[in-house]
């Protein structure tokens, strides 16, 4: 892929070089889009909240989360370009020479710095999915009916967007040699897949049940 910031390319350019041999952009970025795509969703949700709302106290608050809404949409682009670039240092540090002791622990001391880097970018990818689904449930009780299955895809593609990233953080922490770096990101890791699954159940229960109702009313009325 060109060195174009992600930000730069139309969704189809994105695809095709998602879907061409190179290897960035990866999973990494595509959580990190999934993330921008979430995000984006409930900023829209809370704009038509925002809209209908008549109390000033709800209104005030809204704006202030269609504000978080639209700088997490920003922060998972950055994530996506800093993914990018940081596969590409990895691959830089391994194809640093190696004929020499010296040479091979100077190239041992860039691979690892650089995979604690590419480790950190997807955790941060990861939290900032949290967020998000923070931010789905406090939107929540004002989504407007119209926009339910939105907010519902909202928090489905936060929730992946969580998942694919902390699989990111798996594939590189599988070969730092930091053990304690190793023990800190674990259970930060830890943490972030079981509230990314807390949050996203207790938003998805109630309106995916609101959604479903339909399939009920033609089951048990079928004429």
């Amino acid at each position: 892929m060109t060195e174009r910031s992600l930000r730069a390319i139309r969704v189809e350019e994105f695809l095709v070089a998602l879907g061409s041999s190179d290897p960035t952009p990866g999973g990494g970025a595509a959580a990190a889009v999934a993330g921008a795509l979430a995000a984006a969703l409930a900023q829209m949700v809370i704009g038509l909240a925002h809209r209908r709302a008549e109390d000033p106290v709800a209104s005030t608050a809204l704006a202030a989360l269609h504000e978080r809404a639209k700088a997490l949409v920003a922060g998972f682009l950055d994530l996506a370009d800093a993914d990018v670039a940081a596969y590409g240092a990895v691959a830089a540090a391994l194809g640093l020479p190696r004929g020499t002791s010296e040479e091979q622990e100077r190239r041992r001391a860039a691979v690892q710095t650089a995979l604690k880097q590419a480790a950190a970018v997807p955790l941060d990818t990861a939290r900032k999915a949290v967020d998000v689904l923070s931010l789905v449930g406090e939107v929540a009780a004002a989504c407007p009916k119209s926009a339910q299955s939105d907010l519902a895809a909202a928090a489905r593609l936060a929730w992946a967007a969580c998942s694919a990233a902390l699989d990111n953080v798996d594939a590189n922490a599988l070969y730092i040699e930091d053990h304690d770096y190793l023990r800190d990101i674990a259970g930060v890791r830890r943490d972030l897949a079981l509230e990314a699954e807390n949050k996203a159940a207790w938003v998805l229960v109630p309106l995916e049940k609101k959604l479903e109702r339909w399939l009920g009313e033609r089951d048990s009325n079928p004429h």
